[in-house]
């Protein structure tokens, strides 16, 4: 019996990479949600549904027949939290009311302990609702993303740098964004419900890098020395209070980094391999990621 499934962010820069693996899954019917339907020029063969993450009415609609939602949306890289925290909710209420047999949802690593970083809380606000909702679900919580839509590092690397925050000593866990894809893709449509309910970390199978690792393995691999440019903490600290006058976005980014610091933002990968398969090494990683942005000589 295929399972359908509807994503939710499936207009955002991950959701895209989503809808494509689940795509390809034979065992998948796909429904992608958007405000404005189908985006122009569209390829990924898939239904699109009309929904609005703060329009409950519009949910239910979305969610009629679903067995399974993906939810990788987030609002905060727009400068607003609105779906991070209400639209969650109206989402989360909406997928009880369907009876969803699965909510798989985009988390983040250790948010339980960044209650100063607000994109991170929220993520940790919702998880608690999933959890008082009753609906059966499955948290894949994922660290730092190794590239973005718009790629600073990549940027950077092609200029023979290598540009980071705070120190080279503090570690932290990495994820390719292709690989998250991959996790959420496989935690839909996992048989049977062994995996129901369960949080799960994902990133390296060698654990987290510091700068100085993360800047020496891009080195080898693209066969080019980079020169390290580090932004210090004490800049990011005197900088948070000023721009949260005037950036809601610049000061969660700013909490972002600064939390980053503790040393608590590390995946522990052993769930990782029991559901998804064997996680990736730094390297392997990074090879991928520097080939995909034409790094390589």
């Amino acid at each position: 019996m295929r399972l359908k499934v509807l994503v939710v962010g499936a207009t955002g820069f991950l959701g895209a990479k989503i809808l494509r693996k689940l795509a390809g899954d034979e065992n998948a019917t796909v429904l992608a949600m958007s405000r404005k339907g189908a985006p122009s020029g569209d390829e990924t063969g898939v239904e699109w549904v009309r929904g609005d993450m703060m329009d409950p009415t519009s949910l239910d609609r979305a969610m009629q027949g679903v067995d399974v939602v993906v939810s990788s949306a987030n609002s905060y890289m727009k400068g607003s939290l609105d779906t991070d925290f209400e639209g969650n909710e109206n989402l989360i209420e909406a997928a009880a009311r369907a009876k969803v047999s699965r909510f798989v949802f985009l988390s983040i690593v250790s948010c339980e302990a960044a209650s100063r970083v607000p994109h991170f809380h929220a993520k940790k606000v919702a998880e608690d609702l999933i959890k008082k909702s009753g609906v059966p679900y499955v948290f894949v919580r994922a660290p730092s993303f190794l590239d973005q839509s718009t790629d600073y590092i990549a940027k950077a690397v092609k200029g023979g740098k290598f540009r980071g925050i705070g120190d080279k000593t503090t570690r932290c866990s990495y994820v390719l964004t292709n690989d998250l894809a991959s996790y959420l893709a496989k935690a839909a449509t996992y048989p049977g419900n062994e995996i129901v309910n369960q949080t799960i970390d994902v990133g390296w199978s060698d654990g987290p890098k510091n700068q100085q690792e993360l800047a020496d393995i891009i080195s080898d691999v693209i066969d080019k020395r980079l020169k390290i440019q580090i932004i210090p903490w004490w800049i990011l600290r005197v900088a948070a209070r000023p721009v949260k006058l005037f950036s809601e976005l610049g000061y969660d980014l700013i909490q972002m980094f600064l939390f980053f610091r503790t040393g608590l933002y590390v995946s522990n990968t052993a769930k990782h391999e029991r559901f998804f398969g064997p996680a990736p090494t730094a390297r392997d990683a990074i090879t991928r990621w520097a080939r995909s942005q034409q790094l390589m000589s």
